[in-house]
């Protein structure tokens, strides 16, 4: 009988015995949960250097024993203050769909490096009749330029592996924290579990040159694993297009990833765990995280020819 193997088993070994596997991450989108039945807002938001519609998510934490996911929250006021040291700028938003808790921006617009945003919501969390304002505030990291994307395929024991490997120059001096997201043939992959991140403790600097951040697995390797790890998998196969983007973004921001990996334990979509333990900026005892970075991208066609044994 054959014995299906555990992805958080397998990949754990294969990255503590790779010389980069200290730079390589993976996050699950949780929902936060209290422990007890006192809710607090949650806001999450980003933005970045693509001229497109800005979006905050707001919500309700869920009970620390919920299998439920967070309840949105409708009818916020939702303002963006865009700050550079030449001049300022203030946007609205509006909540789109309806009573869906998404807020976007009126009209697309890109964030610059350098600049600092501001958010601000107005909500009656607590039913008391006034309204509360939580605020959050990120200054956006200079862009890191990714010159290209290389993918390899190997063989690893039983398994056939894609290594993403990237060529790009650390800008070195303070250090820096890099966060991932991909698209595999236009399918975008940009939640929290699926993003993984690094940092340049050990590149400071340096220009990498083939510098192996992640591994995917063969589609035909589907079937040697369980299937609750499949439903959180994603797997390549030959031809396939892959988009890389990269971002350099802020160290609050990076640990409140980190924390959200750390504390997930198997919940469901946005904060897993007792959120006071959760990285947040935002004011007024919100949790979440409201951030700005800008965005590199990078593509590579995954290869067909045969692993190597």
């Amino acid at each position: 009988m054959k014995t299906k193997t555990s992805i958080y088993e397998y990949i754990v070994g294969l990255l503590i015995i790779t010389v980069l596997s200290p730079f390589v991450s993976c996050t699950e989108d949780t929902t936060i949960k209290t422990g007890t039945i006192k809710k607090i807002p949650v806001i999450y938001g980003t933005v970045t250097d693509i001229n497109e519609y800005q979006q905050i998510e707001i919500s309700s934490s869920a009970d620390y024993f919920s299998k439920e996911e967070n309840e949105t929250i409708s009818g916020a006021s939702v303002t963006m203050e865009e700050d550079s040291a030449l001049e300022k700028k203030l946007y609205s938003f509006i909540e789109d769909p309806p009573e869906s808790g998404i807020y976007r921006t009126y009209s697309e617009m890109a964030g610059k490096p350098g600049w600092t945003y501001v958010i601000h919501v107005k909500m009656d969390f607590d039913g008391d009749g006034n309204a509360e304002t939580y605020e959050a505030e990120s200054t956006m990291p200079e862009l890191v330029k990714l010159d290209s994307l290389n993918i390899t395929k190997n063989k690893e024991g039983q398994f056939t592996l894609y290594s993403l490997n990237i060529y790009a120059q650390d800008p070195g001096g303070e250090k820096n924290y890099y966060l991932c997201s991909y698209s595999v043939n236009g399918t975008l992959y940009d939640q929290i579990s699926k993003y993984f991140y690094f940092d340049d403790t050990s590149l400071d600097g340096e220009y990498v040159n083939k510098l192996p951040i992640y591994y995917f697995f063969d589609i035909g390797d589907k079937d040697k694993f369980d299937d609750d790890d499949v439903d959180d998998m994603v797997f390549l196969s030959g031809g396939e297009q892959i988009i890389l983007n990269i971002a350099n973004i802020t160290k609050g921001f990076y640990n409140f990833i980190d924390d959200c990996q750390t504390q997930k334990d198997g919940s469901n979509p946005f904060f897993g765990g007792p959120p006071a333990n959760i990285s947040t900026n935002l004011s007024g005892g919100a949790k979440g995280y409201f951030t700005a970075f800008a965005i590199s991208s990078a593509t590579a066609k995954v290869p067909e020819n045969p692993a190597e044994e």
